[in-house]
Formats: C-alpha cells, structure tokens, sequence
C-alpha cells in the first residue's frame, strides 16, 4: 500500500487555523463594510489599539450608507487617538464613493476595489477573498514575512515585490481564499513573529526552509531604513480667564487636515527661538517639551502657556468639550495641564 501523501501547505494551515485563533470581530463576518472598516484601521496600527474603535464605529455607523452621510467633524472625533488622520479622510470618501456610485454595494472585484479611494492591493485583496471568496494574493506584513521564510527568499522585499508576490500565490494556490487569508496572517501575527518565532508549535513547519536551515530570523532580508529629519517649533496654550482654549482649524488638505490646534511657530528642521507669535502675550510660562514622530519627521515641540483676554467664539473651547485634536495637540495640551 503507497504511503499517504503529505498534507499541502495550504492544508495544514487551515486545519491549524480552523482549530483555534484570536476571535477577531471581522474575522466573524462577510460583510465587505466591516471588512474594509477594520482593513482601514489597521493600517499602521495594532490590534489592540484599532478594537475598541472598530466597536465604536460601527455602533454610531452600522452601513457605509450612515458612514457616508455623517459629517467629516463626527468622524475625525471618533477617531481622535487613533493617528494616520488621512485615513478618516478617506474612509470618509470611500464611503461616499461607494453610495453614490456603487448603490452602496462594495465592488466585487480587486481592480474594482483598487478605484476606491484609500484602497491599495492589500486591503482590496482583503476584501475580496474575505467577503466574495475571490482567488487572490493578499499579502501585509505578517504574510511577508511568513512568505519570505517558508520560501526562503534571498532578497529584500516590499508586500509590491513581484517574486514575492509570485511566492505567495503559488502557496495559496487552489485554497479557499478566506480561510486561507486569515489563517497565513494569523500564522505571521501569532507564531511566525518577527524576532521570536514559535517554530517548534508552527504547523507548517515542515514546508519552510529558513525553519530547515535553523535560521528563520534571518529571514526576510530587511531594508536598510533612513534616519528621520528632525523639526522643532514653539506651542502656544492660551486661556481666557475662565480657563477655555484658543484653538484653530488646521486647512482641509495636507498633514492633519481639518483637525485643530493649538497656535504654534511652524515646524522648522531649525530650532525655533522661543519667543512669542506678535499677536499673543509676551509673558508666558514653560510648560515643558513634547516630542511625537510621523510618518516622515520627528517633531520636538516647546510648550509655553499663556493668557488672552477675549477669544473670538469661534475659536473658544471649554477643555471638557474640545473639537477633534490630532494625537500631537493632546500631548501638548497634557504637557500644559489643561486636561
């Protein structure tokens, strides 16, 4: 009698992922609304940071049809913390989008889903396998790194790169293409990590040369990352006498669109003199130095606090009812004490 053949990759993986894994809430749906909700969040962000945002989102928009008419203002609010403001932009025109030209029905297909706006490869190819079990190549970080070792690939990759690409579709060729996709990044997420993979425990350990060479943290080659410029600038915290903020609306396009703000210098890749803007006092207080990084620059911020005697309403806000602030203002509001 022949011996049994040996279990697929593609096998072994979702028996692995059908006998237990982390009760996502959009691991629970087909709904390509939820699935692209959670994609969105996501993006640059944990897990445990982007649940109790999804639970809140879909509570006050429960369809992309609630989601679309709301005002930009409610949503920048909710997602207040959550950082990558650009995304709410755009989830705010996807939303749109996809009532007034799809009869709010998400596109069935990737290069349909690629129209959208603030939809790349991976989430369109998220929501495809997930919502429509679409045959496709979805491939974030977790699944590259998984790829990358499995096939031990001698080069450095982006989730772009053509061989790479190629690597994964050949392993997730003829699977069924949702539970494929939440078990290969559930596998890099949960035991395939980045400096402590559980080799021992993973259930396709047997189909992956870096784990066969003993190397698997060699893999994959990673790109040589470049210093981020620094930049500096002076805050201004400015209070009435009955202790509400100055605050201003940041412009509709660029860096934390339509989010508001404490008055400050700029951002310069020169320190800033710490003095006052001409238009508020000169007699100020420290109130310390924040720092945040962004995407593309460091930001080291010089906190001084002050008072004016009348704030126009428009501009005058109670610290107990403030409009949507980007991470960075709250930092400099707390470096302050004024919440």
């Amino acid at each position: 009698m022949p011996p049994a053949a040996k279990p697929s990759f593609q096998e072994l993986l979702v028996r692995w992922y059908q006998q237990g894994h982390r009760p996502l809430p959009w691991r629970e749906t087909a709904d390509p609304y939820r699935l692209w909700l959670a994609e969105i969040m996501l993006q640059q962000t944990t897990v445990a940071a982007v649940l109790p945002y999804y639970a809140r989102f879909l509570a006050k928009f429960p369809t992309v049809q609630a989601l679309a008419a709301a005002p930009l203002n409610e949503i920048l609010h909710l997602w207040q913390g959550l950082g990558y403001y650009r995304r709410a932009h755009l989830l705010h025109r996807c939303a749109q989008q996809v009532v007034h030209h799809y009869q709010g029905e998400f596109p069935r297909t990737e290069a349909a889903l690629l129209q959208l706006p603030g939809v790349g490869p991976y989430t369109a190819a998220v929501v495809a396998a997930c919502a429509y079990e679409t045959p496709t190549t979805v491939v974030d970080g977790n699944v590259l790194r998984v790829v990358a070792r499995v096939r031990a690939l001698p080069q450095a990759l982006v989730p772009t790169s053509p061989s790479l690409r190629t690597a994964a579709a050949s392993l997730a060729d003829g699977a069924p293409p949702r539970l494929y996709a939440n078990a290969i990044m559930e596998l890099g997420a949960t035991v395939c990590t980045p400096t402590t993979p559980q080799c021992a425990s993973c259930p396709v350990n047997g189909w992956c040369q870096a784990f066969a060479q003993g190397t698997p943290t060699a893999y994959p080659i990673k790109l040589a990352k470049a210093k981020l410029p620094e930049k500096y600038g002076v805050a201004y915290v400015l209070k009435d006498s009955k202790g509400h903020l100055y605050l201003r609306q940041r412009p509709s396009t660029g860096l934390l669109a339509g989010l508001w703000e404490v008055p400050h210098t700029g951002w310069e890749v020169t320190k800033t003199p710490a003095q006052a803007i001409p238009e508020f006092p000169e007699v100020l207080r420290e109130g310390g130095t924040i720092q945040h990084t962004f995407t593309h620059f460091k930001l080291t911020l010089e906190v001084r606090v002050g008072e004016l005697g009348n704030i126009p309403a428009a501009q005058r806000f109670s610290p107990i009812a403030l409009p949507p602030l980007p991470t960075l203002m709250h930092k400099v509001l707390r470096a302050a004490e004024v919440i």
